[in-house]
């Protein structure tokens, strides 16, 4: 028997043993030699090539592996030398760990990120759960892709999680972080199930708004910060005029920013009601400044909504090329922040967000001496228990004098030196 057949296959390795060394008859598909000067380095031959690699533990795994380092094939371009097998192996053993580390991450940013499982996750929860919340649900998605978009999903920690909810609260506040936090909860579950390895970086306690009683918001806003709003909402085009819609027919976001023009008529708002809705104001009557402000959208009118947003659909639009409902609330905001601060850094401004508004018209409402009852249903809050079943009045006139009425002090508030003060008188319904 040949010192190459010897079930002892550790040799030094030279040059001339490389080149002369190959299978056998008899021998097996795959027979690995054993370098006796440089620790951990094989040469695997096949029928038709050489390999160099490298043995080594993998504690993650409990068991010897082996690494490609290349190959022994005079005259072709990857051909590897003696020599440089012999660094290459010396380089893996004494810099194991970084480098399977390094190639761990890389093998897991390859693996699905934080867009594509989202977009799977709105595909198959979002759309295809018939949420009335999907379109804000979107939204919250879309506003954390910068941060998290390109980044590998199962890569992402607590930390990363808590600093993300952070910047939230500090930016948008603390209920917008919290209902962050639930979107991501859900999501992360929903591909723990279907993950063999995954486990969720959220835990109990990452809330901002810890006691559940004061998840409800109470911010309104106050005279000055009302003109204020309005000076800056006049310099902001779309976003600006929307907002002042808001306070005036103290209607959902969703609902005044998908307003067409063919829903007025003759003043008469028809709004549309979603599947699933439990309720809205159905119709309004709608006051004078509302009616001028759809009026100046008009005389720009680029589709058949009144509030229409800018985007680029593809490559072959234009830039500000109008498409679709308004939708840029976020970036809204902070245009109208910044007005804010432009025209009066100090005092800052407390933090508000646009529902706010609609918890302002109700409170102006009470102020301008409108019943609760009319003013919930100009809310389009559904009215429960015996008077749901038995009141079946219309209420369209009570509803339209309630909007007079805001719009009236609202227009007091914005000119303080009109005659009567800060009081609106009307007549109670």
């Amino acid at each position: 028997m040949t010192d190459e057949n010897k079930t002892d296959r550790r040799r030094l390795f030279n040059e001339l043993f490389v080149s002369k060394i190959k299978l056998r008859a008899g021998e097996p598909p795959q027979v690995t030699y054993r370098d006796k000067k440089q620790d951990g380095l094989l040469l695997r031959l096949n029928k038709n090539s050489k390999a160099w690699r490298v043995s080594f533990y993998d504690p993650t795994q409990g068991k010897m592996r082996t690494e490609h380092l290349g190959v022994w094939s005079p005259g072709a371009p990857d051909h590897m030398p003696l020599k440089d097998a012999r660094d290459k192996a010396a380089n893996f053993k004494a810099n194991r760990k970084t480098i399977l580390a390094d190639r761990a991450q890389k093998a897991l940013a390859n693996r699905d990120s934080f867009r594509a499982v989202s977009e799977w996750y709105v595909k198959k929860f979002v759309d295809g759960g018939n949420l009335r919340s999907a379109h804000q649900i979107k939204a919250m998605i879309n506003a954390i892709l910068p941060e998290l978009g390109d980044k590998a999903f199962e890569a992402i920690t607590r930390s990363d999680v808590m600093k993300l909810l952070d910047t939230i609260a500090e930016t948008r506040g603390p209920r917008a972080a919290d209902v962050t936090l639930v979107i991501l909860r859900k999501m992360m579950a929903e591909h723990a199930v279907r993950s063999d390895t995954y486990s969720s970086p959220i835990v109990k306690g990452m809330a901002h708004i810890k006691d559940p009683r004061k998840r409800a918001r109470s911010r309104i806003l106050d005279d000055r910060e009302i003109r204020l709003l309005f000076a800056a909402c006049n310099r902001v085009g779309t976003a600006g005029n929307l907002c002042k819609t808001l306070l005036y027919t103290a209607q959902r976001i969703g609902k005044v920013a998908t307003m067409k023009f063919d829903d007025v008529e003759d003043g008469l708002w028809t709004i549309a009601t979603e599947s699933r809705e439990k309720g809205n104001a159905e119709r309004l009557k709608l006051p004078k400044p509302v009616l001028d402000i759809i009026a100046a959208q008009a005389k720009l009118r680029t589709n058949e909504f009144v509030f229409p947003t800018s985007r680029v659909v593809n490559k072959t639009n234009k830039p500000g090329e109008y498409y679709g409902a308004f939708s840029a609330f976020g970036q809204a905001k902070i245009d109208i922040d910044s007005a804010m601060m432009e025209i009066e850094p100090k005092p800052p401004t407390p933090h508000w967000i646009f529902h706010d508004l609609r918890r302002t018209s109700k409170s102006l409402m009470a102020r301008a001496g409108i019943r609760p009852d009319i003013s919930e249903r100009v809310l389009g809050h559904t009215i429960a228990g015996v008077e749901a079943v038995y009141d079946r009045h219309s209420y369209d006139a009570e509803r339209e004098a309630a909007l007079i009425a805001l719009a009236t002090l609202i227009e007091t508030i914005l000119h303080p030196a009109m005659p009567g003060g800060n009081v609106v008188s009307i007549n109670r319904h």
